[in-house]
């Protein structure tokens, strides 16, 4: 049975291996960039109308290019959904996108208007982007670090 010495070593090594993540976890603005074009593309997706279908291709490609860019950058992919509070600033982002995307998907199939699908996007690039940095100081918080 561990001791108290032993205990509280064993939490201090937890502690420096989240002080260590969050250091890592710090995303170059270009990180967020490439998030926030990944909503965007995807709220301006309706656009290509019967072919929506055929611009996902590269979103998702996108995405998996983010992924493996994480992974090599810090070992690992850290999922936006994963518990704590990181969780509702993921959940605010999301309640904020999907309006969005939903309302350029009416506009561009239904009202066949081009203009605010392209505003919307641009509107979906920088709430992303806001969201992403807000995520990762939530993230570095949690991990013990100073945002």
């Amino acid at each position: 049975m561990p001791d108290a010495a032993e205990a509280r070593d064993a939490l201090d090594r937890i502690d420096a291996s989240r002080a260590q993540l969050a250091l890592a976890a710090n995303c170059p603005p270009a990180r967020h960039l490439a998030f926030a074009g990944v909503m965007g593309a995807l709220v301006l997706s309706p656009l290509a109308g019967p072919y929506q279908i055929l611009t996902l291709a590269p979103i998702a490609l996108a995405v998996a290019l983010i992924v493996q860019w994480d992974r090599r950058r810090l070992g690992m992919f850290i999922n936006g959904y994963r518990r704590g509070k990181t969780r509702l600033v993921t959940a605010g982002l999301l309640l904020l996108i999907l309006p969005v995307y939903f309302a350029s998907f009416w506009l561009a199939f239904e009202a066949k208007l081009v203009w605010p699908s392209i505003l919307l996007a641009a509107a979906a690039t920088l709430i992303s982007y806001v969201g992403s940095t807000i995520w990762q100081r939530v993230f570095r918080r949690e991990m013990g670090l100073a945002a």
